[in-house]
């Protein structure tokens, strides 16, 4: 089972960093650890809790056979002038806003459109 690991890191305020030169697939695994990790320091920004430091790498299993991934964890490293219950509560709100861990844990409809020119 391939395993593609993508991960991103809080530089300031909401800006963050993840890796480079991604195929689509982990552009979309990119996309989870960045919205994870944008959301989170937002949330505790609006929590006034200061973050020392925040990375999300998220790890995505894929079978060797199949286009698709089988599942995804998020691992979430944090440290900050908050209590653990504090951080845990941001987490949940994390999960309960981020708009791209909702597409993951809950799939959207997607209807395709084409628009063909043939040229002889």
């Amino acid at each position: 089972m391939a395993k593609i690991t993508a991960k991103c890191k809080l530089l300031e305020n909401v800006r963050t960093i993840v890796d480079t030169g991604p195929t689509a697939l982990e552009l979309a695994i990119m996309s989870l650890a960045d919205c994870a990790a944008t959301i989170f320091a937002d949330v505790a920004k609006k929590s006034n809790i200061e973050l020392a430091n925040l990375e999300v790498i998220a790890e995505a299993e894929k079978a060797e056979d199949s286009p698709t991934l089988k599942g995804v964890k998020l691992k979430v490293k944090v440290s900050g002038k908050a209590r653990e219950a504090l951080l845990r509560a941001v987490w949940r709100r994390t999960e309960a806003n981020c708009p791209v861990v909702a597409i993951f844990k809950n799939p959207i409809p997607v209807e395709a459109e084409l628009e063909i020119e043939t040229i002889e």
